[in-house]
């Protein structure tokens, strides 16, 4: 998918190398190698993120306690799908 052409900026980033080998295979399978359109990626579901957190805190937070969490967690661990047979 293209996108419309905007200004855009460089910047450098330090990773460590077995960061980097995921980054790139990640790049290369969703983005045809595109390490730019990997990273604007980011930074759109960062922006996704944060509008998620805004909204929660401005409707007076989650209800959810850590125990509760936990709980929930751990019940969607055991859970398994199951799978109906060939007809």
């Amino acid at each position: 998918m293209k996108r419309k052409k905007r200004q855009v900026a460089t910047f450098s980033v330090s990773v460590d190398a077995d960061t980097k080998r995921v980054l790139k295979a990640h790049a290369e399978r969703v983005f045809g190698g595109n390490m730019s359109a990997l990273i604007s990626a980011f930074g759109r579901e960062a922006e996704r993120r944060d509008a998620m957190d805004w909204l929660v805190r401005d409707a007076g937070g989650s209800a959810l306690t850590d125990e509760l969490r936990a709980e929930l967690a751990a019940e969607f661990k055991g859970t398994k799908t199951r799978r109906k047979g060939a007809a």
